[in-house]
């Protein structure tokens, strides 16, 4: 495990840490992600091709004695790529914020890649061109930014790039969907959708989420920590983004990567294939005021009903655990009953109003998300406690949900 200090830094745009790192020790976390075409004919990545004459020409200027690199290597923590995701257990590679005493450290599980660069990839593999000796006491500063969404990665590389080093403005307005006129939605992939809908739950005085939503660490310490003080909690970007994209895709890169296949003057949400998820058709069908009245209606409901300042329900792992149930309870009821209002919803959540989310039993972790999830489940007869895999706190379902032994 790598540990270090990191100072906490706030701008506009969300928080990240400042760090430093050997290169060697970079090097064992992190990898870039290119743009390039599969061979399949895919689209993916986010940073232009490594140029192996530049990188000669940066490992040149390190060997000398009065080298210097000052600018910060920027990196995006717990982003795993594709290639890596079914080989770790991603709490376990988990990149995270730990606060001891009045100072934060960062993290890092060693030789283990869960980091991308954003910005910096030729400074950095230039030092495998040089000794190991020299990666191991060469210094970096870096910026880590943690859990930041696809999109938001690609954002930071194109707009630093545009205004530095020249970048072909194709590559950087197909990375975070914008061209030289302002895009349609229909032409939108769900990352980006669920972009969209997140700002706007951000900015919406009626959504509970009104000035609630941070680009920050999916890490409740540290969202508590830098939440204005009149404001009890806060949730993180990333959370929301990937609970919206649940619904309305099983596999948003495949969805980006086959709409960027299509030519941007007939590019349309219609081309994609169907899919499980529940909100599918609607997202095809450009349907987005459907898709953001059912987020505000069901939050709004669940907020009323299960919210107490102590409880894990609107902490990250509790907010996680609502999108789950939502998606269940999308998948059985919207055909069944296209009713989307808050009343609905209320309704539907009434019987979970005397859960204590309090509870030890729902902890921040991934296990925590998982017990809420099923606690919701099962006192709406969505789920059966006897499928509950975690055999050993079948006591405490039934503790916590009030039920016989």
């Amino acid at each position: 495990m790598i540990e270090r200090p990191v100072i906490s830094v706030n701008q506009p745009f969300g928080q990240f840490y400042a760090v430093k790192l050997t290169a060697a020790e970079l090097l064992r976390v992190v990898d870039t992600d290119p743009y390039r075409v599969t061979a399949s004919g895919q689209f993916t990545g986010v940073q232009r091709s490594k140029n192996d004459d530049r990188l000669k020409e940066v490992a040149e200027y390190l060997r000398g004695f009065e080298s210097a690199l000052p600018n910060t290597i920027i990196i995006a923590g717990n982003s795993l790529n594709e290639d890596n995701k079914a080989e770790h257990d991603n709490d376990k590679v988990k990149w995270e914020i730990k606060k001891k005493g009045d100072n934060l450290f960062l993290c890092i599980p060693d030789n283990v890649i869960n980091g991308s660069i954003i910005d910096g990839q030729h400074r950095l593999k230039a030092f495998n061109l040089l000794t190991a000796e020299q990666r191991e006491t060469y210094e970096l500063l870096c910026s880590v930014y943690l859990d930041i969404p696809h999109p938001f990665q690609a954002y930071l590389f194109a707009t630093i790039n545009m205004n530095q080093r020249k970048v072909e403005k194709s590559l950087a307005y197909e990375l975070y969907g914008y061209n030289l006129d302002s895009e349609e939605s229909a032409e939108w992939s769900p990352e980006k959708l669920a972009v969209f809908v997140t700002r706007k739950l951000n900015r919406d005085e009626k959504s509970i989420f009104h000035e609630h939503i941070m680009v920050a660490a999916e890490n409740d310490d540290v969202l508590f920590k830098v939440r204005p003080q009149n404001q009890s909690w806060f949730i993180s970007t990333a959370s929301i983004v990937d609970g919206i994209m649940s619904l309305i895709s099983t596999n948003p890169r495949r969805d980006r990567d086959k709409l960027f296949q299509i030519e941007q003057k007939s590019r349309r949400r219609q081309e994609l294939p169907d899919d499980s998820s529940p909100l599918r058709q609607y997202f095809k069908d450009n349907n987005d005021l459907l898709v953001y009245t059912i987020l505000l209606n069901y939050f709004n409901a669940s907020h009323s009903l299960l919210y107490k300042e102590e409880s894990y329900i609107f902490k990250t792992v509790g907010v996680q655990a609502q999108f789950r149930v939502l998606k269940e309870i999308l998948k059985k009821y919207l055909e069944e009953h296209l009713d989307i209002s808050e009343k609905y919803f209320r309704d539907k959540l009434a019987p979970c109003s005397d859960i204590d989310f309090s509870d030890n039993f729902f902890t921040a972790s991934g296990i925590g998300k998982s017990r809420i999830a099923n606690a919701i489940l099962i006192k709406i007869d969505l789920k059966n406690i006897m499928s509950i895999k975690e055999k050993q706190g079948l006591s405490d379902y039934k503790r916590i949900l009030e039920l016989a032994e």
